[in-house]
């Protein structure tokens, strides 16, 4: 082996794909979104199935260009559980704004334990019952459309 240092490039490790990690979405990372669906990430990501929280625990409000689901409230949340890897929940935390904007822990859902994104209820109480055009209502299940 060369005496020689290596390149920034060289030292550069290819992030491991290794899925790892249950995430439940209910937003703009959700399959289909142009954006930042989580199906544009390739092998980092594979989508479990559509899903809901087991429990009627929460509420979603319209932020504008994304929801957020406060764990005060009556109703299902509707979404995605995907299986990602290591790199891509960091990828994920990144987008979330987490542990500043959104705050997470694990949820149960339809399809078993996952990850979920929430916001503070008392950061955003201005927010809750307002209407939207992209909350879609359907009893007491709330999800999302873009």
């Amino acid at each position: 082996m060369s005496d020689r240092e290596l390149t920034p490039r060289m030292k550069q490790e290819e992030p491991s794909t290794e899925l790892t990690t249950f995430v439940f979405v209910y937003g703009t990372l959700k399959n289909g979104n142009p954006v930042r669906g989580l199906d544009l990430y390739g092998e980092h990501t594979e989508l479990q199935g559509k899903a809901k929280t087991k429990y009627p625990d929460y509420d979603m409000i319209d932020l504008g260009a994304f929801p957020g689901v406060l764990k005060t409230g009556t109703n299902h949340i509707v979404g995605e559980v995907w299986k990602v890897s290591d790199a891509m929940l960091e990828e994920i935390d990144g987008i979330e704004g987490y542990p500043y904007l959104y705050n997470k822990e694990v949820t149960h859902t339809s399809l078993g334990k996952a990850w979920m994104y929430y916001l503070e209820p008392e950061k955003y109480e201005e927010y809750i019952g307002l209407e939207s055009n992209s909350i879609v209502i359907n009893g007491n299940n709330k999800s999302w459309k873009f």
